[in-house]
């Protein structure tokens, strides 16, 4: 295997985000969620209360999705001291969550990959400028007892 096969391995990819969400997490909430097993998705799964995309593009393509509920997104407001809660303020706080893991993953990713603004879409809306993918990374977490999860969609 090439050094550029390797360093697109779905276990490094995943790695790179589970990192990244725990540090959030412990940064922003004060404690790392627990993340439970990924799964390989074959059609889009249904998203929560908000959910944040980045899509991206680059030697990679596609988009990365944080979906969350909103009682969740509630408490990450309430820790960061915001006193709105409304599904503005959740879908605002998803998507900057969302692009920040994102940027984030860029430092490792490099000329791979390219962000681009970010989007947020309440449950049961999914932003007509992507493209639903046919094979996805869900890697769910659990914070403060609420499920969420990570959606990556790329490929080369």
């Amino acid at each position: 295997m090439n050094a550029s096969a390797a360093s697109l391995s779905p276990e490094r990819e995943l790695a790179v985000f589970i990192d990244l969400i725990a540090r959030y997490f412990q940064t922003v909430g004060g404690s790392a969620p627990v993340f439970l097993v990924p799964t390989l998705e074959t059609a889009l799964p249904p998203q929560l209360d908000c959910t944040g995309y980045m899509p991206v593009t680059g030697r990679l393509t596609g988009w990365i999705a944080l979906s969350m509920p909103g009682a969740l997104l509630c408490s990450l407001l309430d820790h960061i001291g915001e006193n709105q809660h409304d599904e503005a303020a959740q879908l605002d706080l998803v998507a900057e969550m969302a692009g920040t893991i994102t940027s984030n993953a860029r430092e490792h990713f490099g000329e791979r990959l390219y962000v681009n603004p970010t989007l947020a879409a309440a449950a049961g809306d999914f932003p007509p400028e992507l493209v639903p993918p046919t094979l996805s990374f869900r890697l769910p977490f659990r914070w403060s007892g609420q499920d969420a999860y990570l959606l990556v969609a790329l490929h080369p």
